[in-house]
């Protein structure tokens, strides 16, 4: 019999392209690089293959292009055991997303992103995966796809009593109608003052940040605040989730670590304050090493360290 928690994922697959440069080139310059890379990126993929890897049977769908990229995306989730059925070729010749960072000598970068063949993922990609949607009882999605489409599924999820779950990143103005969709929220403290029209260096406290979110429609907000934990602001009010003490390296990709793991625990039944210490302890381990889908813990590396964290109480 299984026993394993169902997640639907739905949102971007993209290459991330880094060279280093020892500075920006300028119109019409040439510049020597080094430490070139082609990786694996974009959130909603991301965020699939850590609930993969926190023991969910994980169901994705998004659209590449018929190019080597797109092969790679298909590779990685066979590797990873995702369930790709609904990752599809685009129809239009459009590219897979892409991601062009140059890093400095100071360690600043730029970047291009062009999320290509994902934005073909449409409402009638949404149709085909309702039936697998309905069966795993929660969908998550991201905004590096059409919002219309991530609209759409948000309606749909609503009409058939799903759990949606939103990682509103990398921001962008939301219809107001897709509040009242999300059953759960997920910015960040900048992302969060963003949603609201502030200063994204707004002093005012996150709780009361995470209380105004709230009366936008939506029902659960949970603010991620980096090495300080999590907030969860619901009906009950607002509760504080500390994170865990860890040397941290590199944090690129701990949001989606966090937003995976939290929807798996969802997903087993817990309550969201146990579903958020889950996803801390999770996105903790991922900042001690480099690289996004290279720093995704497994479930037994997060349990280990969950029950450490419980003892030490």
């Amino acid at each position: 019999m299984n026993n394993k928690p169902t997640v639907a994922v739905i949102g971007s697959y993209a290459v991330g392209m880094t060279i280093s440069a020892p500075h920006f080139p300028v119109a019409g310059e040439t510049v020597m690089g080094s430490n070139f890379s082609v990786l694996h990126g974009g959130k909603g993929s991301n965020q699939a293959v850590v609930a993969a890897r926190m023991g969910a049977e994980v169901v994705y769908g998004t659209c590449v292009g018929r190019d080597s990229f797109g092969d790679m995306c298909l590779r990685l989730e066979k590797e990873e055991g995702v369930d790709a059925r609904f990752v599809r070729r685009s129809d239009k010749g459009v590219s897979t997303g892409v991601g062009l960072v140059i890093v400095n000598a100071e360690g600043e970068n730029e970047i291009v992103i062009d999320f290509g063949a994902n934005n073909e993922f449409s409402p009638a990609d949404v149709d085909a995966m309702m039936p697998d949607i309905r069966k795993a009882g929660l969908l998550l999605m991201q905004l590096e796809m059409d919002i219309q489409t991530t609209l759409y599924a948000a309606k749909r999820c609503r009409e058939q009593g799903v759990r949606f779950v939103l990682n509103p990143a990398p921001y962008q103005k939301l219809p107001a109608e897709l509040f009242a969709c999300c059953d759960y929220l997920t910015p960040n403290q900048t992302e969060a003052r963003q949603i609201l029209g502030l200063n994204t260096t707004d002093a005012t406290p996150d709780a009361e940040i995470a209380a105004r979110i709230r009366t936008l429609g939506v029902k659960n907000v949970v603010m991620t605040l980096g090495g300080d934990g999590a907030l969860l602001a619901s009906q009950e009010g607002c509760t504080a989730i500390p994170g865990i003490r860890v040397p941290a390296v590199d944090t690129t990709g701990a949001g989606d670590t966090f937003t995976g793991a939290f929807c798996v625990a969802l997903s087993e039944g817990r309550p969201a304050v146990e579903a958020a210490r889950f996803a801390n302890v999770a996105a903790g381990l991922a900042v001690t090493k480099f690289g996004v889908i290279e720093s995704i813990p497994v479930r037994a590396e997060v349990d280990a360290r969950r029950l450490a964290e419980n003892a030490g109480r």
